[in-house]
């Protein structure tokens, strides 16, 4: 029995691993918060900018902005074997 080739969306996967990039900063700013060091300027304007990434990210997936090939053309999608 072979296995189903699976296509995936190389603007999923790039997303996602941005997601985790923003998701690490935020973790480590807080902890930060929580050792009680007051952030720089930089840093809060890192969170907000990580916070606002994962917030849209999460918006796109809620609606479907996946479900559609890509408008811009930038990505193609994969399939795996």
């Amino acid at each position: 029995m072979s296995a189903v080739p699976k296509v995936i969306d190389r603007r999923e996967i790039w997303l996602d691993g941005v997601s985790i990039d923003a998701t690490k900063t935020l973790s480590k700013l807080q902890n930060r918060r929580i050792s009680g060091i007051t952030l720089s300027e930089k840093e809060e304007e890192a969170c907000e900018l990580a916070t606002g990434y994962l917030y849209l990210l999460r918006l796109c997936k809620d609606y479907g902005m996946f479900d559609s090939d890509d408008p811009f053309n930038l990505f193609e999608k994969e399939t795996l074997h």
